[in-house]
């Protein structure tokens, strides 16, 4: 399966910076800036790049960040497969996961939303589950504390950047290598302190 378009969630507003709802836009920025690329924003659905994965293999994948809301990220992405003519198949999602520890990823060829509400929004409007995901741990949740107020609590700037370069490194394999050995690289790995 080609991995095509990534879809990095998040919320473009400022006051979502910093937030671990938003490591998905993040780690799409952090590869943005490794490799020099520049963000357009296309038909104001989208802010979009590309990026070819390695020199052997110059396949262009389209990286972009939808301009809606986290919660409705799924019409951005209907938008996005249809203008350029990408199937559902051929997208991976990075998201946040606090049922996940900190630090940790996992990489899934498939699967439900776990409760995430942008994966549901895009799991709804394109009735299908069948699109690979790389979740981000930014678990777990303090008792007594709301998810919803956890994953919109800003953190230090040097901890979004280490989730984000982490996260990077997983999707490079991901996209150079293929989703099975990254998988078995990453899914296993220990998060580095």
């Amino acid at each position: 399966m080609p991995i095509r378009l990534v879809v990095g969630l998040g919320n473009a507003d400022e006051a979502y910076t910093d937030t671990p709802h938003n490591i998905g836009f993040e780690t799409l920025d952090a590869l943005a800036r490794q490799e020099r690329l520049d963000w357009q924003n296309v038909k104001g659905k989208v802010l979009s790049t590309v990026w070819s994965s390695s020199h052997e293999n110059p396949e262009r994948i389209r990286l972009i960040k939808p301009l809606s809301y986290m919660n409705v990220s799924g019409d951005s992405v209907q938008w996005a497969l249809h203008y350029w003519d990408i199937p559902s198949t051929d997208i991976l999602v990075v998201v946040d996961d606090f049922s996940i520890p900190e630090g940790q990823l996992r990489l899934r060829r498939a699967g439900r939303s776990g409760g995430h509400n942008g994966l549901q929004s895009i799991i709804d409007v394109l009735q299908t589950t069948d699109f690979a995901r790389l979740r981000i741990g930014i678990g777990p949740v303090p008792e007594r504390m709301d998810p919803k107020d956890f994953v919109l609590k800003r953190r230090p700037r040097s901890t979004m950047e280490r989730w984000a370069l982490r996260s990077t490194e997983a999707l490079r394999a991901t996209l150079s290598d293929g989703l099975d050995q990254a998988m078995n690289r990453f899914n296993t790995a220990s998060p580095e302190n």
